[in-house]
């Protein structure tokens, strides 16, 4: 396992449920070569998990996981070596942690109109130290309060784009988060480009590629999404694009998501990132000193 990296990792500062150092003693446990911290809409994980002090640890990928937008459908943007000091970026994420903070009695709301009770003292118990807030957390309440089994009916009866509970959130433009990351000279990759649900995924990729997009998620199980998808579908689709393959589990520790480790990609692919990195990192600081 040392030979593969997972690069799709959440913690509980997003809607995980481990910390980041406890993340990576997981990931070394697992004997895993490499492990990306990839947050939703938040940094605030990486100096945790970038000086943990973790026995056998693996290589650690800063990363984070933007809510973006493209042609009104919802697109994931990963972004992998994100500098721990990046105020551009974190500047954006803290408006968009802010909206996912007002979204949140919203759904409170809806949910009371069909006789869901969710006090603001359970709010306050589950959402304790989350930076991005989210319907995974109003999913876990439902469960705690008896009203569905799992997760996976909590989205389906209730939080689920066109349910009951369901409220849109703010999400930044894919061409504006692709060149914020690239500013900060983080390397900007399409996450699992299934769910986006587009009929010509190809041509997607072209569009984005020319937005400045430098990789695509080729690795991911869209089992518990109910996308039926084959094998090698995806790089399939990316053949002959020049954008980085990555890959990665989306550990969220929460049963309705693969376990670590389960997706993973060669250690090969951490190196791919690193220079294409080093590169914009370059290429930032000679446009400041120019």
């Amino acid at each position: 396992m040392r030979a593969r990296a997972d690069l799709h990792a959440h913690s509980n500062l997003s809607d995980g449920i481990h910390s980041p150092s406890e993340l990576l003693s997981i990931a070394s446990d697992l004997n895993l070569g490499a492990l990306a911290l990839t947050d939703h809409d938040t940094i605030d994980g990486l100096v945790e998990f970038m000086n943990a002090e973790v026995p056998g640890c693996p290589i650690r990928i800063p990363g984070v996981e933007i809510s973006t937008e493209y042609q009104g459908v919802e697109a994931h943007l990963l972004g992998y070596f994100v500098p721990t000091w990046a105020p551009k970026l974190v500047k954006r994420l803290k408006a968009l942690e802010e909206s996912r903070r007002k979204r949140f009695p919203k759904m409170q709301n809806r949910l009371e109109s069909e006789g869901i009770r969710i006090s603001d003292d359970d709010i306050d118990q589950i959402l304790q130290g989350v930076k991005a807030p989210g319907r995974p957390h109003m999913a876990k309440l439902l469960i705690r309060r008896g009203y569905v089994r799992d997760i996976e009916e909590a989205f389906h009866k209730y939080l689920g784009k066109g349910k009951p509970g369901y409220v849109k959130k703010e999400r930044a433009d894919i061409g504006e988060a692709i060149s914020l990351l690239k500013s900060e000279g983080a390397v900007p990759v399409l996450a699992h480009p299934v769910t986006m649900r587009l009929p010509d995924l190809r041509s997607t990729l072209i569009e984005l590629r020319e937005l400045g997009l430098l990789g695509v998620e080729i690795e991911y199980d869209y089992q518990h999404l109910r996308l039926n998808v084959k094998p090698g579908e995806v790089q399939l689709l990316a053949e002959g694009l020049g954008l980085i393959e990555t890959g990665g589990s989306d550990y969220h520790g929460d049963g309705a998501h693969r376990n670590l480790g389960s997706v993973t990609v060669p250690i090969h692919v951490v190196n791919n990132l690193r220079k294409v990195h080093e590169e914009l990192r370059n290429n930032t600081s000679e446009a400041i000193s120019g």
